[in-house]
């Protein structure tokens, strides 16, 4: 297949390196790939698994606009075109209604938006991706599918001390304690507040443990309660803030357990990286958390007692801790590997053209006519 993906996100973030992840492995299939991104972006900086067309976007949908993107897009010849981010989704929308291109769009996040209604196929990323926009009726049962993002655990390899102790001089963390650590940018939607929430009640417990949280943190109030949680002297000195950082998955080997305390995920990135590590986690129900990880070690949003619980059990046995980070590896491996999901995502496409087939497109005879808008139009 000839596959363009529009990618809309700037900076690095779940949704970039899930995308990358999936273009790696359609290259090593043989499909034919373009990526159109913005300018500066961090995936259109990346090396790939093979040769690509890269096409730069600014993802308006003004005609001039239209035009730059969506004439390179359908003199390539695509096959069908794959969106990630709300603005891709809205460019794929109005491209897709003049062009007749077969559209696929990943569900990263939920938002109540139209251009769901004009896809030819939806990727929910988990079950509860699925349900929000099902039940609200902007993507019906048969046009959605549920597939979780694929992720190669082999090419991270399980963390040793050696890397450990790396890691952690490289953050200025004391080799000695038990290190929490989360990965995401500090919002409301991470509830990070929790984290530390967690990490009071540890020390109180008697545990020599700190926290880290590699992301973006915001200038203004980033949550309820988080500069009071902060600058409670129970934790002074024991929550590490290195702000955004391009080699986060590097740095997860510093942590002996990882945290996710998000009130809504869909299918996270940042747990994976830690359990390919070897590195247990620990997780709100959220997205497709329940699906990899352990029932003792899944959370109802808000539970920072039993969080707080399962990080100590953890805590208190090194064994356990070892045995479940290698549990969470073998999970990652067994359950989201490309060789299990790409078959997957091929089946989708392969819906998705059927669809636009049986939309005819009758007033399109011919794709010499299929047209972008010019300016007037």
């Amino acid at each position: 297949m000839k596959i363009a993906h529009l990618v809309s996100h700037v900076s690095l973030n779940g949704v970039a390196t899930s995308t990358k992840i999936l273009i790696d492995e359609q290259l090593k299939a043989g499909h034919e790939l373009m990526l159109v991104h913005p300018r500066n972006s961090w995936i259109g900086r990346q090396s790939f698994a093979g040769p690509l067309k890269m096409l730069e976007s600014s993802f308006k949908t003004t005609p001039a606009d239209l035009r730059a993107t969506g004439y390179p897009i359908r003199d390539w010849g695509r096959t069908l075109v794959h969106a990630h981010g709300s603005s891709a989704n809205k460019f794929l929308m109005i491209f897709t209604l003049a062009d007749g291109a077969p559209a696929v769009m990943t569900a990263h996040s939920r938002q109540f938006q139209l251009p769901w209604r004009f896809a030819h196929a939806v990727v929910g990323l988990s079950r509860q991706t699925a349900s929000y926009y099902t039940k609200r009726l902007l993507v019906s049962k048969s046009r959605m599918h549920v597939v979780p993002n694929m992720f190669d655990a082999a090419a991270l390899a399980p963390i040793s001390a050696q890397h450990r102790a790396a890691a952690r001089e490289k953050l200025g963390i004391r080799q000695d304690a038990l290190l929490l650590g989360s990965t995401g940018g500090i919002s409301p939607r991470k509830n990070q507040v929790d984290a530390i929430r967690v990490l009071k009640r540890l020390v109180a417990s008697g545990l020599d443990a700190e926290l880290l949280l590699i992301g973006g943190l915001s200038s203004g109030e980033v949550m309820p309660g988080w500069r009071e949680a902060l600058g409670d002297p129970a934790v002074a000195g024991r929550v590490h803030l290195p702000g955004r950082r391009n080699d986060a998955a590097e740095l997860a080997a510093a942590m002996d357990v990882f945290l996710l305390t998000s009130a809504a995920e869909e299918a996270p990135i940042a747990p994976l990286e830690a359990m390919a590590l070897g590195v247990p986690a620990i997780a709100t129900d959220v997205g497709n958390m329940a699906d990899l990880l352990p029932r003792e070690r899944i959370f109802a949003v808000g539970d920072v007692e039993g969080m707080a619980r399962a990080a100590g059990r953890l805590a208190s046995d090194e064994a356990s801790r070892l045995q479940a980070g290698t549990f969470d590896r073998l999970t990652v491996t067994e359950k989201l590997s490309p060789q299990k999901i790409l078959p997957q995502i091929e089946a989708i496409y392969r819906a998705a053209l059927g669809r636009a087939r049986d939309r005819g497109w009758k007033h399109f005879k011919n794709p010499a006519d299929r047209y972008i808008p010019d300016a007037g139009e």
